[in-house]
């Protein structure tokens, strides 16, 4: 009896330490945050080594969202308390205001690095971020807001030959 109390006390202990994630979430892609139907996938901050971070400097954030409903959605603000603004950046660098980043019915929109993609940035981080993850608030006016710790990344840059 005694041996089959500890089991399930385990056996509930193990449970609680899962993921949260659904299996479908696994099967289409990493998931880091989903509101209604849009799931936001592959989030990074890219910044430099921790001695070359400067505070008010620009950093940008790539992310994917993915759009499970019929209907379209629409990004049209992201904020952090680690910087004055986040903003949306389109392929050819300029700031789109305001920002409005349209998720196609049953589609997905890419804001990774290359290609020659729009991405988001935060302008004038307000103090250096190391490597530690950031609540970022992604809001989408018919399927609603949420908050995603991001990972910053460290990236090097080369050095002048």
């Amino acid at each position: 009896m005694k041996a089959a109390l500890i089991a399930a006390a385990c056996a509930l202990a193990l449970a609680g330490c899962g993921s949260t994630r659904g299996p479908d979430d696994w099967r289409s892609n990493h998931v880091d945050g989903k509101v209604g139907s849009v799931r936001l996938v592959h989030l990074t901050i890219e910044a430099p080594p921790m001695d070359q971070q400067q505070v008010g400097g620009n950093l940008p954030l790539y992310l994917t969202l993915f759009n499970d409903s019929d209907r379209e959605q629409v990004l049209d603000a992201v904020s952090t308390t680690e910087a004055k603004q986040v903003v949306h950046r389109d392929a050819s660098g300029a700031v789109v205001q305001p920002m409005r980043v349209v998720v196609p019915a049953k589609g997905q929109v890419s804001l990774q690095k290359g290609d020659g993609r729009g991405f988001l940035e935060l302008q004038g981080v307000n103090r250096q971020l190391g490597a530690t993850p950031i609540p970022v608030t992604f809001r989408f006016p018919t399927a609603g807001s949420v908050t995603v710790r991001v990972p910053v990344v460290p990236v090097s840059t080369p050095s002048p030959s």
